[in-house]
């Protein structure tokens, strides 16, 4: 029986050792998965950190270049009402001197003969069917009568 309790005493030993290193590597376990999931969260947020960072400026030069667009379309404005205000009369006539005299005389030209192209009397109407438009037999046709 001396031998028996020291037995029994190691076997108790060796299951409560067991039981309190499986503990102690259980939360030494979880503490390096905490910090694993932790290191994955942080890359993650990284990660789309960088990419928010890049569509922000995407976006800004979107908006720089339709600003600086808009800013030359306000000047090339400014220009034009720059252009009318000081000279109403062009520089460079769209027509040269013979051709605006040309087209004067060609107008004045038309207006003349449209004047005289009036008839007096009304052309017949053809939309009727005894206007003489079509007349002849209902039946025949210009291959037949050959």
């Amino acid at each position: 029986m001396d031998v028996l309790i020291p037995l029994a005493l190691l076997v108790v030993g060796l299951i409560i050792g067991f039981f309190a290193a499986r503990f102690i590597y259980k939360r030494n376990g979880d503490a390096n998965t905490t910090k694993q999931a932790e290191q994955n969260i942080k890359a993650l947020m990284a990660q789309q950190a960088s990419h928010h960072l890049h569509q922000t400026k995407q976006s800004v030069e979107a908006i720089e270049k339709h600003c600086e667009a808009l800013q030359q379309q306000i000047a090339d404005y400014e220009s034009l009402l720059s252009q009318t205000e000081e000279d109403d009369d062009p520089k460079v006539p769209f027509y040269g001197e013979q051709a605006s005299t040309y087209l004067r005389n060609n107008i004045q030209g038309r207006e003349k003969a449209a004047e005289k192209a009036v008839p007096e009397t009304q052309p017949r109407d053809f939309a009727n069917t005894g206007s003489g438009l079509f007349v002849g037999a209902t039946g025949q046709s210009t291959a037949d009568k050959d």
